[in-house]
């Protein structure tokens, strides 16, 4: 937790630095950009601003083996020259997935609970966006643990699955729309790869995954009490 907080307050430094670094330009020379996106060069205007605080509330609907489980989810990186994104995520199943059989991994199983959660760094880039539409593909390399508690009948004791190190690979495409000038929503699907995974449960984790993100805008919403115009940036 406080290596995340470290982290988050560095970020903000950053981002309030490029604020008023923007503010100040703005007397000079206004700054242009050009960047690539799938329908070819788009330029970005005097209103942008090269580098912004990226803040996702990420969360995904997966499988852990044949069971649905909610992945909830938070990002928090810096986006640079409006189509690069990346910083850290944090991700886990709050409670749990249960499982009324595992027989490929132990037939004698009857009941099971098992969990995953994990840091990730992520890499997100934007193949296209206007005033009120975004498309973008994300990849993840993550790295912590899966967890778990099994009883071969109900009668019996639980018992603990060994504690296993992973490190997820996901790859995801997302598109979203702006709600306000503040606030966008995406949806978007994807896949996790568990790799260096013990064989008899990489299985059970390695999934499809849906996902639902709501994106906070702080960078604007901070910039708008000096700059009216922050509204008009997209």
């Amino acid at each position: 937790m406080k290596s995340v907080l470290i982290t988050i307050l560095i970020i903000a430094s950053v981002q309030c630095f490029g604020q008023f670094e923007g503010k100040f330009k703005s007397f000079g020379n206004e700054y242009q950009d050009t960047v690539w996106i799938v329908t070819g060069k788009k330029e970005l205007g005097s209103l942008f601003q090269k580098q912004k605080l990226d803040f996702v509330l990420d969360a995904r609907q997966t499988l852990i083996s044949t069971t649905t489980a909610r992945l909830g989810g938070i990002r928090i990186g810096i986006e640079y020259r409006r189509v690069h994104r990346f910083g850290i995520g944090i991700y886990g199943l709050s409670e749990g997935v249960q499982m009324n059989s595992l027989i490929d991994l132990n037939p004698n199983i009857s009941e099971a609970v098992l969990s995953l959660s994990y840091g990730s760094l992520f890499y997100e880039r934007v193949l296209f966006f206007n005033r009120k539409w975004e498309w973008s593909a994300t990849v993840h390399l993550g790295k912590r643990q899966i967890s778990g508690n099994y009883r071969v009948s109900p009668d019996s004791a639980w018992q603990s699955f060994p504690v296993r190190e992973v490190k997820p690979f996901e790859l995801s495409t997302t598109g979203y729309y702006h709600l306000t000038w503040w606030c966008s929503i995406g949806t978007g699907f994807g896949y996790r790869f568990m790799r260096d995974t013990p064989d008899e449960v990489r299985y059970i984790y390695n999934a499809p995954v849906a996902i639902a993100r709501i994106r906070i805008k702080v960078g604007k919403l901070v910039k708008s009490i000096w700059d009216e115009n922050a509204k008009l940036e997209y």
